[in-house]
């Protein structure tokens, strides 16, 4: 006979804390799997998918999870009109082989040129008379400019060349300025002028006296293992004792070219430019593309435009184009042509004339983007919406039939059935949301023989299949008690019921029989939150054997624990969703509402009013409900 004032106190994990943890893995499940449902449909990578996840849900003002688990149970189709972005990773322009062969040809010049004796530099520099016209060019260069003077081997060719002086633009590709070229070796310090052939060429200009000029260059050298390359152009012309050179790195220059081509890429805009006065057309490589035009096809003209754009959007062309020559004003509109892969492609055009000083057009600037893709997912997330609403109003169908059920089941609470020796009031409270109905249940029957049965239980779930299920169980439990077995096996057979539920169910419930002429209380607990006996100002959660909620565990042979019980004595039932929060431990809860019961009052209702009053359950999240019985 177990002790009716023992403690719920048996090591392990309770059931309820058990069903929390399935249900935030379920949430993240759930949400995972309409992650990937999403992305698919869109076409799109999945973390993007799960920011229109959140941008849907909020649009349809509802959970993230409830969202997710409406474009679960939707099935998840493939996509619908999304398409991927068209792009490339680039590549790098050089491979690792060529850099290598660079820098290995790089390095036998700087070995040939340091075996070299520079024992009579200074001297050759000490000799060097004034050269006024070296220093005006060095003075009215407005980029890098130095003054070289040959350095001659013993045949009396040139073997390289020293730097005299240079100006204070000078700054080379490994970031060297004045101070640390004057008075060094051109090779030494820039092997690129052998590998490139600038150096044969200062010889010429040296000997022939003939300016050098080349506009722009491929230039690369190496210094201390390391390459560098830019375009670039030099200058070079002859100075009575040597040369100067003036050049410019266009590193920059091609570095904003990079980063715009880059945009562009990435992007997908195009940029043109249409000269009327010479009917030629300047688009960039990306503008062509967008168009479905290779890269030697000449673009069309303004009012040919509208011979490569889709049938249907001819007139919004026309009018465009008729609007920017007649108002003479930018114009800007969408329009669909045909790409290189044959599909239909979505471009926004922006588009501007370029006006003279009589104020007629000259030029028209044009700039268009590929934007299929956003088309495409705005197309999808359309649909994707519209399918989620289709199931939103199939669940709130569910959910009203839940409730209509839930109402047909149980009796009202001013009609349940009156116990011998038993003073019953009893709460039965549905959540106040309609998608968190649950399946909470309660159930009364007073036998012929002076006995009684009352029980209390909570179908795992929310929602239609909750209620179904809560339904089986409840009257599956009635049906049974006219067996008159004792409560261990009534719950024996009842967990057999709930396990070959179609579909699979599980559930808690405590199932007790009370014998008014001994005042002994025979109940068995399935998984459920303990009862609580108040007796003389003392309330104690009373002792369960811990056997498996219903459906967990086939062929459960469920212990029947006895009770005696007094006078006066108060039982207190409860369903999980008074004393579960996520925020809070159980045992915790468990342990408040026991010491709101030893504070309460005597009598049955305004126990139950107190105990509604001070727990501060959570009505949205769960069904939730009270039994309170006095001993008489």
């Amino acid at each position: 006979m177990a002790d009716a004032e023992g403690t719920w106190a048996q090591p392990g994990v309770h059931v309820a804390d058990l069903d929390d943890l399935r249900d935030a893995a379920h949430d993240r499940a759930v949400l995972s799997e309409a992650r990937v449902v999403l992305a698919r449909r869109l076409g799109v990578p999945p973390g993007e998918a799960l920011q229109h996840l959140i941008w849907l849900a909020r649009d349809l003002d509802m959970e993230l999870s409830e969202a997710a688990s409406l474009l679960v149970k939707d099935g998840g189709g493939g996509p619908v009109g999304a398409v991927a972005a068209g792009r490339r990773a680039p590549r790098t322009q050089a491979g690792t082989a060529e850099r290598q062969a660079v820098l290995s040809e790089a390095e036998d010049v700087l070995r040939r040129v340091t075996a070299e004796d520079t024992a009579g530099d200074a001297e050759i520099l000490a000799r060097v008379p004034d050269d006024p016209a070296a220093r005006a060019v060095l003075d009215g260069a407005l980029d890098a400019s130095a003054h070289l003077v040959p350095v001659r081997g013993p045949d009396g060719d040139v073997a390289d060349f020293l730097f005299v002086d240079l100006n204070d633009l000078v700054l080379d590709m490994f970031g060297r300025g004045r101070e640390e070229l004057a008075g060094r070796r051109l090779l030494q310090t820039d092997p690129g002028a052998v590998l490139s052939g600038l150096f044969d060429e200062y010889v010429d200009v040296l000997e022939s006296g003939t300016p050098l000029e080349r506009s722009s260059i491929q230039y690369t050298t190496a210094q201390r293992g390391l390459s560098r390359s830019s375009r670039m152009s030099v200058r070079c012309v002859a100075v009575p004792t040597g040369v100067c050179v003036t050049w410019r790195y266009h590193e920059r220059e091609d570095r904003i070219a990079r980063r715009l081509e880059r945009v562009e890429r990435l992007a997908l805009i195009g940029f043109g430019e249409w000269d009327l006065a010479t009917g030629e057309a300047a688009w960039t490589p990306q503008m062509l593309a967008n168009y479905g035009l290779d890269p030697d096809q000449v673009p069309p003209m303004p009012h040919d435009l509208p011979k490569v754009v889709a049938d249907d959007d001819l007139p919004l062309v026309e009018e465009a184009v008729q609007t920017m020559f007649s108002r003479r004003e930018p114009v800007e509109a969408e329009h669909r042509v045909t790409g290189r892969d044959g599909a239909p492609r979505h471009l926004w055009v922006f588009a501007e004339p370029v006006l003279a000083e009589s104020g007629l057009p000259v030029s028209i600037n044009i700039v268009s983007q590929d934007i299929t893709r956003r088309r495409g997912v705005e197309r999808a997330l359309a649909e994707t919406r519209r399918q989620m609403l289709k199931q939103q109003e199939r669940m709130a169908q569910e959910r009203r039939v839940a409730v209509t059920l839930r109402r047909a089941i149980l009796p009202d609470e001013d009609e349940v059935e009156p116990l011998p020796g038993l003073r019953i009031a009893l709460r039965a409270l549905a959540a106040e949301s309609t998608a968190r109905i649950g399946g909470d249940w309660f159930a009364t029957r007073a036998f012929p023989d002076g006995r009684s049965l009352f029980a209390i239980g909570d179908a795992a779930g929310h929602g239609l299949p909750a209620a179904a299920a809560m339904a089986r169980t409840r009257n599956g439990l009635l049906g049974l008690t006219c067996t008159r077995e004792p409560a261990g096996r009534l719950v024996g057979w009842l967990n057999e019921l709930v396990s070959s539920m179609d579909p699979p169910a599980t559930g808690t419930a405590v199932v007790a029989q009370f014998d008014p002429r001994g005042r002994v209380l025979e109940w068995t607990c399935a998984g459920h939150p303990p009862p609580i006996l108040i007796r003389d100002g003392r309330a104690v959660p009373m002792e369960v054997v811990r056997d498996p909620m219903l459906g967990a565990v086939p062929d459960w042979g469920y212990m029947t624990i006895t009770t005696r019980l007094s006078p006066g004595d108060m039982l207190f039932l409860y369903t999980d969703g008074l004393v579960e929060r996520r925020d809070a431990d159980l045992d915790e809860r468990i342990a408040r509402l026991t010491g709101i019961l030893r504070d309460c009052a005597t009598q049955p209702e305004s126990m139950l009013d107190d105990v509604l009053a001070r727990m501060e359950h959570d009505r949205a999240a769960d069904d939730t409900t009270l039994f309170a019985l006095h001993v008489e």
